[in-house]
This record gives structure tokens, C-alpha cells and sequence, in this order.
């Protein structure tokens, strides 16, 4: 009998642990961990399919929470809004996903652990590595001579293939995919150069600045660079389509407010098709946009536009009293350190 009961006890205690062991769970993804000094209320999870799931940080800084992923596994962006930082996340329903990081040194400090943990890491190394000082910047790269130009190639390429090979647990495919992104990354930028380095010359700070004429105003009337002789132009090219270009337009307002009292006007210019005229004035409108707002004629191609060799937007460019360059591909108005140090010359 007294068998029969501590049988009985062991069922009863085997049963309560199993009710609190971690069950499977292959139809979503759980993600957990902690961010500390975080700005930011929630971490944004974006698909690339534009899907976004919202996680809650707590006062502490820890969170934890689950989403599905379609087709089983896929590629996200993890994004604090407010801290203005961001990072890769490869997932798959099942995984039990785990990372921590300080927001403060967001990129630096970020680390995942348990499930896909080397995967998400060799991510984030890559994305530090592509916007580190060996990263690609097409502002300063092609101005280099050709025998420049391969040397920082060939430093890109070897950070990239070094870190890859730092991690264990990535599969072949995996692997594969990686490298084939870093040749087309490669060979992207490569492809370019002649053209890019042409222009990168003939844009040089103190050239004199291609213009625009007669561009339509938002208010009917007809704007031309040359109407602005003698004040310092910053000119935002954007679109409404353009997701990172709207993201901007807060920054650029402050720009405007903080530099209202000195020798410099702010034109947004955008490149919105003709027939999306309509669209480009209700937004311009409806969220009362501040600065002198035109509309290219011809979207990117356009002269002026071609002139510059824009090619993605948004791009920033300063011109100075004289109708010269300062800066062809200026900083954005969100890193705020860079723009200011730009705009030390429209106060001296």
C-alpha cells in the first residue's frame, strides 16, 4: 500500500514539473531578453515584407514576447525608434530567441544567445562592419584613385569573409547566401566607379554648383537656385515614396528653427513623378512643411537631379552664397553632430 502511494506522488509530482517545462512551440518564434538605458518604450520588429510586430520593454529594460513568421523562417529588423538604433534578426517559429544590449552603445554591445544566436551575431558584426570606417561610403571612396579604391575593396571584403568564418553554428546554405551577398555587394560598388568617381570630381567642394530653373513652388509660383544668390542652400531631394526621406522631414524642421536667424535657406526638393503632382501638394499641405518646397520637373531625371548623379534619395546638398559646393552629399539632418559641424560655415 505504501508503494502504491509514493507511486501515487511521483505521478502527481512528474505531472506538476511537465506542466511547467517548456512546451514546443513550432508554430511561432519567442523572443526574451534585456536593453538597458533604452530611450525607446518598444523594439520594432519590421519583415521585409513591411509586417512590423511591437515588444514591449519593461521599466527594467527586459521583454518578452512571440511572433509568427511566414513561410517559417525569415529576415527582420529589430529597430528602437527613439534611440535611433537598429540591428538584423534571422528567425525561425520554433526558435527561442534571446539578446541583450545596451542602447546606449547599442551596436557594440548587442549579443544573442540560445536559438540562431551565432547566425544573428555574424548579422550584426556584418551590419557594424558595412557602417564602421571600413564600411562602403560612396562619398568618400570614389574620389579615391583607382589603386585606393581596390585596397579599400579588398579590406571590406576580408573584414566580411573574417567574420563569417568566426562563427560555428551557421549552416552551409546559410553560408552560401552570405557569400553570395558580399560578391554582388562587391561587385555593386565596383561597377560604379568610373561613372561615380567622374562625377565625385566634377562635384569637388568649391566647383561651381549645376542649377535648377523655374521649378514649380508649392505656392504657384516658379523657383530657380539663382533666386537664392548670396545665402548658403541646403536642399533635401526626397519624395513621398520614400520612406527614409519622410523619416528626416522632423530633423530637417529643427535644422530650419534652430538656423532661422542666419544666411541660409532650406529647399526640399522632390522627385515625385508628375503624376503623383496631387499627392506631392496634399502632403506638403497637410503637414504644413516648413522651408521652400519645389517640385523637379522631370523626377530624377530631371537635370538637376542628373546633374548631381542622384540616384538615391534622400540626398542633402550645400551650396554656398556664391553658387558653389560645400558639400555634394551632406550629412542628414539626424546625425546631428555631422550636420553641425557641416553648418559651422554658415555662422562665421
Amino acid at each position: 500500500m505504501k508503494q502504491i502511494k509514493t507511486l501515487a506522488l511521483l505521478t502527481a509530482l512528474g505531472a506538476m514539473f511537465a506542466c511547467k517545462a517548456k512546451q514546443p512551440h513550432p508554430d511561432y518564434v519567442e523572443i526574451t531578453g534585456k536593453i538597458t538605458n533604452a530611450k525607446s518604450e518598444v523594439i520594432t520588429v519590421y519583415s521585409m515584407g513591411g509586417d512590423n510586430k511591437k515588444i514591449k520593454i519593461s521599466e527594467n529594460g527586459t521583454f518578452v514576447d512571440s511572433f509568427k513568421v511566414k513561410g517559417g523562417s525569415s529576415n527582420y529588423q529589430l529597430l528602437l525608434d527613439k534611440d535611433k538604433v537598429m540591428t538584423r534578426l534571422y528567425a525561425e517559429n520554433g526558435a527561442n530567441i534571446h539578446f541583450e544590449a545596451n542602447a546606449e552603445d547599442f551596436m557594440n554591445t548587442v549579443r544573442f544567445t540560445k536559438d540562431l544566436a551565432d547566425y544573428n551575431n555574424y548579422q550584426s558584426e556584418k551590419y557594424r562592419i558595412l557602417s564602421s570606417d571600413v564600411g562602403f561610403n560612396s562619398k568618400t571612396w570614389y574620389r579615391f584613385n583607382e589603386a585606393e579604391f581596390e585596397e579599400h575593396v579588398n579590406t571590406l571584403r576580408g573584414a566580411l569573409n573574417t567574420a563569417l568564418n568566426s562563427y560555428q553554428n551557421i549552416t552551409d546554405e546559410q553560408i552560401k547566401t552570405e557569400n553570395i551577398f558580399v560578391e554582388r555587394y562587391i561587385k555593386n560598388i565596383t561597377s560604379k566607379y568610373e561613372k561615380e568617381h567622374s562625377f565625385a570630381t566634377k562635384l569637388d567642394k568649391g566647383s561651381v554648383s549645376p542649377v535648377f530653373e523655374d521649378y514649380e513652388n508649392i505656392d504657384g509660383s516658379k523657383t530657380s537656385l539663382s533666386d537664392f544668390k548670396g545665402q548658403y542652400v541646403f536642399i533635401d531631394v526626397w519624395a513621398t515614396w520614400c520612406t527614409p526621406c519622410k523619416a528626416q522631414i522632423p530633423y530637417l524642421e529643427e535644422l530650419e528653427k534652430e538656423y532661422k536667424d542666419e544666411n541660409i535657406v532650406f529647399v526640399s526638393m522632390s522627385v515625385d513623378k508628375p503624376s503623383d503632382k496631387e499627392k506631392w501638394s496634399k502632403m506638403v499641405k497637410d503637414k504644413n512643411m516648413s522651408g521652400v518646397q519645389i517640385l523637379a520637373p522631370n523626377a530624377t531625371k530631371s537635370e538637376f537631379a542628373l546633374a548631381y548623379n542622384i540616384n538615391s534619395i534622400p540626398r542633402f546638398i550645400l551650396i554656398d552664397p556664391q553658387g558653389n559646393i560645400v558639400d555634394f552629399d551632406a550629412p542628414r539632418p539626424s546625425n546631428k553632430e555631422a550636420i553641425h559641424k557641416l553648418l559651422e560655415v554658415v555662422k562665421s
